[in-house]
């Protein structure tokens, strides 16, 4: 049974993060314009909120931009990680391959964007990708750690009979 809900995880997390890659790619496929359409509404909310909580501070859409190339990045890395954990079941193992992964999504995101209207490759944003998927992936990879540590401890010891 065991067995079974490990499989099913895996198919899951699989198509999760395929779709995650895929609504990336979309995001980086749209032009300038449309991608503008949509972060100004942002933009302007965010401010908003500073504005309303008397914070002497607004956000530009360029910040908006960045934190969403992060943040998109995050949950790629938290998406990667975890299936990849699933499927090696190491930690190490798991951890090098989401940051090899997440480095190639990155590159070739940028990548797509040369082809996309008024939009360009830039290195800066690769790297801010890459930092997204490292930073989520450590985390996730911290969580696992402690969940593993946690489930030795609770396991009786065989020699102490």
């Amino acid at each position: 049974m065991k067995e079974k809900k490990l499989i099913i995880a895996r198919v899951i997390l699989t198509v999760l993060t395929v779709a995650a890659v895929a609504a990336i790619f979309f995001n980086s496929s749209q032009s300038a314009i449309e991608s503008t359409e949509r972060s100004s509404p942002l933009t302007d909310w965010v401010n908003g909120i500073l504005s309303g909580l008397s914070i002497p501070f607004s956000v530009t859409e360029k910040f908006i931009r960045k934190l969403a190339h992060f943040t998109e990045y995050a949950i790629l890395g938290t998406m990667l990680s975890v299936t990849y954990y699933l499927y090696l079941l190491k930690i190490r193992t798991a951890l090098i391959s989401t940051l090899i992964t997440g480095a190639a999504i990155a590159v070739i995101d940028e990548i797509v964007q040369l082809f996309s209207e008024g939009r360009s490759c830039q290195i800066s944003d690769m790297l801010l990708d890459f930092s997204g998927v490292a930073f989520a992936s450590v985390i996730v990879m911290l969580i696992i750690r402690l969940i593993e540590r946690k489930r030795c401890n609770k396991q009786p010891d065989a020699t102490s009979k």
